[in-house]
C-alpha cells in the first residue's frame, strides 16, 4: 500500500515556520525556494505519498510563492514535469515567458528542468505529482514546446485526471494499483493537452494506437518496425516518423518499455519463483547476457541485485538464473 507522511507548520515555532514550511516542500515533491506573502503568521500541511512509481503530495497553505531557479535543477537532477490539480484557490504558473492562470478544477503542467515561479495570491490548496518525461512526452509530445500548459477543468478529462490524483492521496491504494492510476493521469492529461494541429496530423493512426499494440507485444522477441508497419497498415517510414516526433526511436523505446516490464516482474513478490533469465524471456529479450548488461545500464545495478535489493535475501523459494 502506499505510505504518507505528513508535514505541518502547527507543530513549529512562528518565526520558524516559514523555513519548515521550504524544507518540507523539497523533501515531499521538490527542491525550491519559498517565498512569503505578507507578514502574518504563516500556516500550512503536506501529505506526501510513496508507493507508486512517481511522487504525489498534496498540500493547503496561506499565500505566498514557489521558485525553482537553475541552481535547484543543477543540484537536485530532478527531473520530468510537474503536474499541478488546482482544488481551491488561485495560482499563477510562469516559466520563461509564458504563464498561466490556474483556478479550482484547473490542472497546469511545467518543466521542473527549466527556471519557474508559482505564485499563489490566496489561499490555496493542490495536489501536485513528479511524472518521469518518457512517461509524458511518448504520449503528449507537444508538450516539449509548449510549456506551461493549462487543462481547464471543464474539459472531462481533466476532471477525470483530478479525480484520480485524489485517489492516490487516500494513502489505501496498493503499488499495482497506484502505477496503473498513473498511467491513466497521463492519458488523461494527453487528451486533455492535445492541441488540435497536432489532432489534425495524427488522425490516420492515433499514436497510442501504435503503442497498445507495441506494449501488448512486447513478449515476442520478433517483433520489429516491418511486424508493426504490416499490422498497423501503415509504412515503415511512417512509424520511424512517429518515433521521432516522440524524441525516441523504435529499438529505444521497446527497450526502455521491456526493461521497466522485467523491473516491474522483479518487484513482484508473486514471480519471485520464477528466474531472473525466465523474467528477460518473457519480455522478449533473447540472451540473458545482453538482458543483464542493459539492465545494468539503465538502472545502475545488476538484475540479481535489484531482486535481493527489493525482496530481500533468503526469501523462500527465490530463483537465480
Amino acid at each position: 500500500m502506499t505510505t504518507q507522511t505528513l508535514w505541518s507548520t502547527g507543530d513549529t515555532e512562528p518565526r520558524l515556520r516559514f523555513s519548515y514550511w521550504r524544507d518540507a516542500v523539497c523533501q515531499a515533491i521538490l527542491n525550491v525556494d519559498a517565498e512569503r506573502r505578507g507578514s502574518e503568521s504563516f500556516e500550512a500541511r503536506i501529505s506526501s505519498f510513496a508507493g507508486g512509481m512517481t511522487k504525489v503530495a498534496r498540500f493547503a497553505s496561506q499565500p505566498h510563492r514557489i521558485v525553482r531557479n537553475r541552481g535547484h535543477v543543477l543540484r537536485s537532477g530532478e527531473g520530468g514535469y510537474l503536474v499541478s490539480w488546482q482544488e481551491s484557490g488561485r495560482s499563477r504558473i510562469v516559466q520563461g515567458e509564458a504563464s498561466v492562470l490556474l483556478e479550482a478544477g484547473d490542472i497546469g503542467i511545467v518543466d521542473v528542468e527549466r527556471s519557474f515561479q508559482v505564485d499563489f495570491p490566496t489561499p490555496v490548496s493542490r495536489t501536485l505529482m513528479l511524472i518521469p518525461r518518457r512517461m509524458l512526452e511518448e504520449r503528449a509530445p507537444w508538450l516539449r514546446r509548449s510549456l506551461p500548459i493549462k487543462a481547464g477543468g471543464e474539459s472531462i478529462f481533466a476532471e477525470l485526471a483530478g479525480a484520480h490524483l485524489a485517489q492516490l492521496c487516500t494513502g489505501s491504494v496498493i503499488h499495482s494499483a497506484a502505477d496503473l492510476l498513473v498511467e491513466n493521469i497521463c492519458n488523461l492529461l494527453a487528451l486533455s493537452t492535445i492541441p488540435a494541429s497536432f489532432q489534425r496530423e495524427t488522425c490516420e493512426l492515433p499514436t497510442e494506437t501504435l503503442l497498445t499494440f507495441l506494449r501488448r507485444n512486447l513478449h515476442r522477441p520478433e517483433l520489429s518496425p516491418p511486424m508493426a508497419a504490416a499490422h498497423l497498415r501503415i509504412s515503415v517510414r511512417t512509424l520511424h516518423l512517429r518515433f521521432q516526433r516522440m524524441g525516441t526511436t523504435f529499438g529505444a523505446w521497446v527497450l526502455a518499455e521491456r526493461l521497466e516490464a522485467c523491473r516491474g516482474a522483479l518487484d513482484n513478490g508473486m514471480l519471485n519463483r520464477q528466474s531472473i533469465s525466465e523474467i528477460a524471456f518473457d519480455w522478449g529479450f533473447r540472451e540473458l547476457s545482453h538482458f543483464s548488461r542493459v539492465f545494468k545500464a539503465r538502472y545502475g545495478i545488476s538484475p540479481r541485485d535489484y531482486r535481493a535489493a527489493r525482496r530481500g535475501d533468503g526469501w523462500p523459494g527465490q530463483a537465480q538464473p
